[in-house]
């Protein structure tokens, strides 16, 4: 099946007046530096671009002195825009479908969905929660509920008060067998090298118990991908990082990805690493509480909405709810 893969085509201009407007989002700002107007594709003013601001077909870029503009388009790659340039954005029809166009199409759908005026009305009413994570409930957080690319996955669960060690089991979800088990007095374990190896493609059921604290049990979920699969989600990932302008941008691309194939503790994890580096920027705060809700951590959710909604005046200025409604 033919399908459109845009991009951009840049040409110096001094006026440009384009009435068409595409559908879809052609491409998305990831940096600026120094002064950078976007005149809407129909519209007669211009107003200041801002990162993460959606591009469409019809709309028309312009650069200040010493300024600069990169937009990432749906193929991959980052198009720059330098000092004193007006450029018009058009779409460019494609010959094939490619991986690039399916992170792209990932990464805006989930986007709109976490900018759409209905999330930002969600995170403004979420309030921090009173008190910290509960120390007298046992909660399991990685690998919760997901695929995994790492066939010996480390597991991660939250501390218990007054207990005396903690009892891991992993066994099939389809039945009682015991594939591996062991006890230790931490809070973290990775899958050992000497354990039995896991299958691919299985699901399995991983249980911590409370060692001293009578009832003190959480089980979930995960099932490790097969090589061939995994192979192709890291190479895909390495490229994306590989074109990508900065690590922020390139998580947001990446975690969507991951969570279209399921790998909800990778794309966390990648939001995470994003969120340390950039604790300002709340679009990576949107797409991880939304991954804390999907895996069943709705504390974490809460707690991650509520820091969210400090930049939420930024986040509105971002343009994501005007995608959301184009």
């Amino acid at each position: 099946m033919r399908s459109f893969v845009f991009g951009l085509i840049i040409a110096q201009v001094f006026a440009v007046a384009i009435a068409a407007r595409a559908e879809n989002t052609v491409g998305v700002i990831t940096e600026i530096k120094g002064t950078v107007y976007i005149k809407r594709s129909g519209k007669g003013s211009w107003q200041h671009a801002r990162v993460n601001m959606p591009v469409y077909a019809g709309d028309v870029l312009k650069t200040g002195a010493k300024a600069k503009v990169v937009v990432w388009t749906p193929n991959g790659r980052a198009q720059t825009l330098g000092p004193n340039k007006t450029v018009s954005i058009v779409p460019v029809k494609g010959a094939r479908d490619s991986i690039w166009r399916e992170i792209w199409t990932s990464f805006v759908g989930r986007m709109k969905s976490s900018f759409s005026e209905e999330s930002l009305a969600t995170v403004a009413a979420a309030r921090l929660p009173n008190s910290e994570l509960d120390k007298n409930h046992l909660t399991l957080l990685s690998p919760r509920n997901t695929k995994v690319l790492d066939e010996r996955p480390n597991f991660v669960w939250s501390k218990v008060e007054n207990a005396k060690g903690y009892r891991v089991v992993v066994g099939f979800f389809d039945g009682e067998k015991r594939v591996w088990e062991t006890v230790v007095d931490g809070t973290s374990l990775k899958y050992p090298e000497d354990a039995p190896k896991l299958k691919p493609d299985k699901v399995y059921i991983w249980q911590v118990e409370a060692i001293g604290v009578p009832g003190m049990s959480e089980s979930a979920w995960f099932s490790v991908l097969h090589p061939a699969e995994a192979r192709d989600i890291r190479f895909a990932l390495q490229q994306l990082r590989n074109r990508a302008p900065d690590f922020v941008a390139y998580s947001l691309m990446a975690a969507s990805f991951l969570e279209s194939r399921g790998c909800y503790a990778d794309a966390i994890s990648t939001l995470q690493a994003a969120i340390k580096q950039a604790p300002k920027q709340p679009e990576p705060q949107f797409l991880l509480a939304n991954l804390y809700e999907t895996i069943g951590l709705t504390w974490f959710a809460q707690r991650t909405r509520a820091e969210a909604r400090h930049w939420l005046a930024n986040a509105r200025s971002l343009g994501w709810q005007v995608a959301a409604t184009r």
